[in-house]
């Protein structure tokens, strides 16, 4: 989509680069009924949702081979891609069935859109399916760029996903900030120069200030009181 009409490159941040899941959206129960499916067809028991949300991150692949680890079956590359094409079949038919986002993101999304800033999205999540999420929950006009698990060859901690979007968008590192809730976003963030802040009740099976983001934010809510504090400090010449 177009760029917002009132968009002014002068002011910081000139871009906020968001994660997905447990940054925006609550996916992990539809992430979990497409494990649960899978290791059940394995004769495995389910993982509950709570078990679910702290395996999350760091793409499809890794997602499969926590749920087995978590099951006690230690799976080898060979057998987790086995079973990546049925696990994607199955979670692109639920990933909307139950997946929501607050009306308290939405409102900070629509807040930063007002302002012109530049939203993009830096997931891991396959490209299709969060496409598809965006479009079911209404997100999809806040994103200028959406750069997937698939989409570049490689996936977050590497930078090149989160330079991508950049590069998309037209901004620098220093004229950005991304959000996310993960090792991974804060993996990205530090690969590519930009400062990066977590949510505090995202995905992730550490405390989140042991991430070593920049900022740890008291809520996505919070963000648009609390981002002018988090401008980088201009270098004197």
């Amino acid at each position: 989509m177009s760029q917002p009409d009132n968009m002014a490159n002068s002011t910081w941040p000139g871009a906020i680069i968001w994660d997905l899941d447990g940054t925006l959206i609550d996916s992990a129960p539809d992430l979990a009924t497409a494990l649960n499916t899978v290791l059940n067809d394995q004769g495995l028991n389910s993982l509950t949702i709570p078990q679910v949300r702290t395996m999350i991150g760091a793409g499809v692949a890794k997602l499969i081979e926590r749920a087995f680890r978590g099951s006690r079956v230690k799976l080898d590359a060979a057998g987790v891609e086995a079973l990546m094409p049925g696990f994607m079949e199955i979670y692109s038919n639920c990933a909307t069935d139950t997946t929501t986002v607050s009306p308290a993101t939405r409102r900070v999304l629509n807040y930063f859109y007002k302002a012109g800033v530049l939203q993009g999205l830096c997931t891991n999540k396959p490209e299709a399916v969060t496409r598809k999420i965006l479009h079911a929950l209404d997100m999809h006009c806040f994103f200028s760029s959406v750069i997937g698990g698939d989409s570049t060859a490689q996936r977050k901690p590497h930078p090149l996903p989160l330079q991508t979007v950049m590069e998309q968008l037209g901004v620098t590192p220093d004229e950005c900030i991304m959000v996310g809730d993960s090792g991974a976003d804060v993996g990205a963030a530090r690969a590519a120069g930009v400062p990066v802040a977590l949510v505090p009740d995202g995905y992730t099976g550490v405390p989140v200030e042991s991430l070593g983001a920049d900022f740890v934010l008291n809520g996505l809510s919070t963000l648009p009181a609390e981002i002018n504090s988090f401008r980088p400090v201009q270098k004197s010449a």
